[in-house]
């Protein structure tokens, strides 16, 4: 026995019902975290799916329709890199 009057045994059970309940808690919240993931790489599936018809039905070449939207949208965003020119710090001697 310990001070509060249980057995430790009884205490480790006790431990151990909390441990298993936020566990099954965990669990719960996970698998619905889960879920919303497979709901939303569904979505995004069928979306593709959705977007590859609409172009095949307008009697376009799918590979170029969708290579020219990338263009469009990239070309006016991109900037070429500035280089960085090989300028040499004087050293202090």
């Amino acid at each position: 026995m310990n001070g509060n009057g249980k057995p430790r045994f009884h205490m480790a059970v006790e431990h151990l019902d909390k441990a298993h309940e936020h566990m099954d808690c965990a669990m719960t919240i996970l698998s619905s975290v889960i879920f919303d993931l497979q709901k939303g790489a569904n979505f995004i599936a069928s979306y593709r799916d959705s977007l590859v018809k609409t172009i095949e039905a307008s009697g376009g070449d799918v590979a170029m329709a969708i290579e020219q939207q990338i263009q469009d949208f990239v070309q006016p965003k991109y900037r070429q890199p500035v280089e960085a020119k090989d300028e040499q710090t004087p050293s202090s001697s």
